[in-house]
């Protein structure tokens, strides 16, 4: 028997802001408690250089990461932001998405102590792809439901160009494939999303 949370209601579309804004504020700070002070008695420069030097990794995947997570806060936001309504399968696709999340501490942890091992990468790369996928699933659920959302929201949220909108899945596709060729590269590559996401993305009237 199918149990409805809501009571077949309109749920509460605060409640689901509110609870995703707090969850993405703890994935973002989770992150930099793996960036660890150096605990070395009587420090010299060259050693503390040094111990900061074998925690390069560790900052390259918190910048990376914090950059992706803050660039699906953004797209978060703009998917959800039209709408003045919401139902259960809304909360479920979005609670997927934060799942998805949430996992982007742990796999950045693994980069930190296995920055040469290409399933480190692979694990990171999915968790970066997988919650792109899942804001791609609510906009499409979102979108036919046209009592959602204003007759005047712009086209480029009831049309989206979707390769521009969502390239997280591709990146991940693609950083995956190169985590066998090169760790810098399928590491490097997330950082052309705005490149692409300008290539793709073109104002349209509203």
């Amino acid at each position: 028997m199918k149990i409805n949370f809501f009571l077949g209601q309109i749920s509460s579309l605060e409640r689901l802001r509110t609870l995703t804004d707090g969850i993405y504020a703890i994935v973002a700070t989770l992150l930099v408690l793996d960036l660890k002070a150096p605990e070395i008695p009587e420090a010299t420069n060259a050693t503390l250089i040094a111990d900061l030097f074998k925690q390069i990794p560790n900052f390259i995947a918190y910048f990376l990461s914090f950059f992706v997570i803050a660039s699906l806060w953004m797209r978060n936001h703009w998917v959800l932001n039209p709408i003045n309504k919401c139902n259960e399968t809304t909360f479920w696709l979005n609670l997927l998405h934060l799942l998805f999340l949430s996992l982007i501490p742990f796999t950045a942890s693994l980069i930190g102590r296995y920055e040469q091992d290409p399933i480190a990468v692979i694990l990171f790369s999915a968790s970066l792809g997988l919650p792109g996928f899942a804001l791609l699933l609510i906009h499409r659920y979102v979108i036919p439901r046209t009592d959602w959302y204003s007759e005047t929201t712009s086209r480029t949220w009831t049309s989206p160009n979707w390769w521009g909108a969502y390239p997280g899945p591709i990146f991940a596709l693609a950083s995956m494939l190169l985590a066998f060729v090169s760790i810098p590269a399928a590491l490097g590559i997330w950082f052309l999303i705005p490149v692409w996401t300008l290539a793709f993305l073109h104002p349209q009237s509203p």
